[in-house]
């Protein structure tokens, strides 16, 4: 009887140290810092020390349990956070970046729920020059910079289909059911996109709409550090109110040439106010070289194209950058990047990327007092 059961104990001691044997927990995280100088920093030459400029400083952890059939369990958190004052990033909260959990399946794709990025970054970020430089178009008004991130979301990411990908993400606001532009209906958000890559080519397009975003604390958008739907962001462009609706439209493709890539790509932003309604066209071309395993050289060139409905102003802006990436081992490199912007039209001022210097409590310059803003960065990065 007493070998029965210390067999029976023997066993299902087996089966539980089999079943965690079948899931795994991973911690990862990026550590970004440097020094800047920035020529025209509200009306004068700076020298700043900032970190997540390149890659935003995080730590996080990512969960995976074979359910069998082809079926897994997933999970990630993520944390955003100051590397030069420790602070916490996205609005303060402690998994900002990331934080959702869900069901893979290899036959039939992925559902998540959480705090997620929408489809522009998914399928279209990856082939723009934000992971060369981090630095965004101007306003990030594409979001391709990321600057906020979908709360309250379900999302859908497909299996593989020979290089082909697509997926959707809808976000409630959590709020009750309402009169017309409140309620339900205000702060909730929906995306679509697609990708497909094969041999040297590699193509992305995707679609983002917003209605009245940051309207409310529950909704799908709030609490970040937010683009252009913070209206002081929208003032220096013209619009004096609040946004009721915003549509961001974003394609890519990227073509391997050996060691040499090159991309274009292109997004097309809408932001409604009550009386207002102000565009962005972003136009943008970027190039990388891998000199050696060692070694990256990459440039863009964007020029963003604006237009205020109401006063028929037409803000312009040209964007040029240059990054040399050195890889000290794997997980360490050294980079420098220079970024110039000169504002054109209706754009009385510069401001190379106002949203990366704020994230994680970094210090935000402010915009040039003249047309022109110039940044030379000089900066580590480590991964584990």
């Amino acid at each position: 009887m007493k070998k029965t059961t210390y067999s029976l104990v023997l066993l299902g001691t087996f089966s539980i140290a089999n079943a965690y044997a079948e899931g795994s927990v991973s911690l990862y995280g990026v550590l970004d810092a440097g020094v800047n100088y920035i020529s025209n920093d509200g009306g004068k030459a700076n020298w700043t020390m900032t970190t997540g400029v390149l890659q935003g400083n995080r730590w996080g952890l990512k969960g995976i349990e074979d359910l069998g059939g082809g079926m897994r369990a997933i999970f990630q958190i993520e944390n955003g956070f100051s590397l030069g004052s420790g602070a916490l990033g996205q609005g303060g909260r402690e998994f900002g970046r990331q934080a959702w959990v869900g069901v893979s399946s290899d036959r039939y794709g992925t559902v998540t729920l959480g705090r997620q990025y929408d489809s522009v970054v998914d399928y279209v970020q990856v082939l723009s020059s934000i992971v060369y430089t981090g630095l965004a178009h101007p306003f990030d008004n594409d979001n391709l910079d990321n600057d906020f991130r979908i709360n309250n979301a379900i999302k859908y990411t497909s299996s593989n289909y020979g290089g082909f990908k697509f997926g959707g993400l809808y976000a409630f606001s959590n709020a009750p059911n309402g009169t017309e532009g409140s309620g339900f209906a205000s702060n909730r958000t929906w995306s679509l996109g697609a990708s497909y890559s094969g041999g040297a080519l590699s193509l992305g397009a995707g679609y983002i709409h917003l209605n009245a975003p940051n309207s409310n604390t529950t909704g799908a958008v709030s609490g970040d550090y937010i683009n252009v739907t913070n209206t002081s962001a929208l003032h220096a462009a013209g619009l004096a109110s609040a946004v009721l609706r915003e549509d961001v439209w974003a394609a890519a493709a990227n073509y391997q040439f050996s060691a040499l890539k090159f991309g274009l790509v292109y997004s097309h932003s809408k932001f409604n106010s009550a009386q207002d309604s102000l565009k962005f066209d972003n136009y943008e071309a970027n190039v990388s070289y891998q000199i050696t395993p060692f070694a990256l050289l990459s440039g863009s060139y964007c020029f963003t194209d604006g237009k205020l409905d109401s006063s028929g102003v037409e803000p312009k802006y040209h964007q040029v950058t240059l990054t040399g990436d050195y890889f000290l081992s794997k997980r360490t490199d050294v980079y420098l990047i220079g970024a110039y912007q000169r504002a054109a039209g209706g754009a009385t001022v510069a401001s190379i990327a106002p949203d990366t210097f704020g994230a994680g409590g970094s210090y935000a310059p402010d915009a040039s007092t003249s047309k022109n803003q110039l940044l030379i960065r000089l900066g580590i990065r480590h991964k584990f």
